[in-house]
């Protein structure tokens, strides 16, 4: 059948073809939609009919906790220092003139350290038994004026008023006296302070001035330490002060004696912290006195203490878990799912942690596989010392 063609009549335009590019148009979206949304449905019918799979349990290595009661040692070096050292020096200021000891001697009770030189003070002293002179002859004149007045006043010749003030007289001469006594008395002092003497037996462990040097009242000069008093001195870390401080009983031990341990008492413990080394001085009294024989100023000695430390858990460093910077644990509950405990820790061992604090006995720690984990997962616990790859395999 073939198709005839249109002929408009007289006086009538043809139509135009204007429709033709609209329906090719439209004819190629629907061949284009149509195998787009085929293989949408059979995409959809795909994920229909696939199985969901759930993710099999992670293998990770746990440890079974029990609560442990460790002996906690402290050990600290230390050193043999003197328990008083005085440090002797002038009451007034002068030149020294002599000194009679070097580092090292010994001393007794009333030994001379050293000495000033006396020109400097002899003067004062001279002047000062002069004032007292004047003043006594001043005195015993108004004496003898007082009693002169006292007998013309009883004989009326002369008014109370003139009597009271040759009384008055009397007296001050009488105070001029006492002040000039006390003034000898004060330049007799400081020439007798010009000589320095030791006060107690002791060894010299210092000299801190020399011959003609010009020193001030009160400035050291010799220092020397009591003899047969010991003491140890130690210096704490911040970390240990707690412990030190709980420490009831020290052991002692002198390296250039024997092997022999000696037992020490806390004397001291420094409130400060050192400015430089940020540590707290520790004395240590040695508790008997006979274990003192042979020791030396300046030996070293190494000091312990032992105190048993509360209930804690022992597990190894690879179970902490850091999360916001506070220690953590991955801990196995029911259905062998693992949930995040936060614990407190006390001190660290060898190769383990010790928390006393988020933990119970019998509970069970992940050890190793920590960092691949979330909460709620399902894991598969492995004996401990097992590989993992091996227990897997079974």
């Amino acid at each position: 059948m073939t198709s005839a063609s249109f002929i408009p009549p007289p006086g009538v335009e043809a139509p135009t073809a204007v429709t033709t590019p609209t329906v090719r148009r439209s004819s190629i979206s629907r061949g284009l939609l149509l195998p787009v949304v085929a293989a949408l449905l059979s995409l959809a019918a795909c994920q229909r009919a696939a199985p969901v799979r759930e993710e099999s349990p992670r293998p990770v290595r746990v440890v079974t906790v029990t609560e442990q009661r460790a002996a906690i040692a402290l050990t600290l070096p230390a050193e043999v220092r003197p328990r008083v050292e005085t440090r002797y020096g002038f009451r007034i200021a002068g030149k020294i003139a002599a000194r009679a000891v070097e580092v090292g001697d010994s001393v007794q009770p009333g030994q001379l350290l050293a000495r000033l030189d006396p020109q400097d003070r002899e003067p004062a002293r001279a002047a000062a038994r002069s004032q007292l002179d004047a003043a006594q002859t001043e005195a015993r004149l108004a004496g003898v004026e007082l009693e002169r007045v006292r007998e013309l006043h009883a004989q009326r010749y002369v008014s109370r008023a003139q009597l009271d003030r040759q009384q008055a007289a009397a007296d001050a001469a009488n105070a001029r006296v006492r002040a000039a006594r006390a003034g000898q008395a004060q330049a007799d002092n400081e020439l007798a302070f010009q000589t320095l003497r030791a006060e107690v037996a002791g060894v010299v462990t210092a000299v801190q001035a020399e011959v003609g040097q010009v020193v001030a009242a009160g400035q050291p000069v010799v220092r020397v330490a009591r003899a047969g008093e010991f003491e140890l001195l130690a210096h704490v870390p911040e970390r240990e002060l707690a412990s030190a401080r709980a420490a009831s009983a020290w052991s002692v031990s002198i390296p250039a004696l024997d092997s022999e341990r000696r037992q020490a008492v806390l004397r001291e413990l420094s409130p400060l912290a050192d400015p430089a080394s940020r540590t707290y001085a520790m004395r240590l009294t040695l508790g008997d006195p006979a274990t003192a024989a042979g020791l030396a100023l300046g030996m070293s000695a190494v000091v312990q203490a032992v105190r048993e430390a509360q209930p804690a858990f022992e597990v190894p460093l690879s179970a902490l878990y850091s999360r916001d910077g506070n220690p953590h644990v991955w801990r196995v509950g029911d259905g062998d799912r693992v949930e995040l405990v936060a614990v407190r820790t006390a001190g660290l061992l060898d190769d383990a942690v010790r928390i006393v604090d988020g933990l119970a006995s019998g509970d069970r720690v992940v050890t190793a596989g920590a960092s691949l984990l979330v909460a709620g997962q399902r894991v598969r616990p492995l004996e401990a010392g097992a590989a993992p790859e091996a227990q897997a395999m079974r």
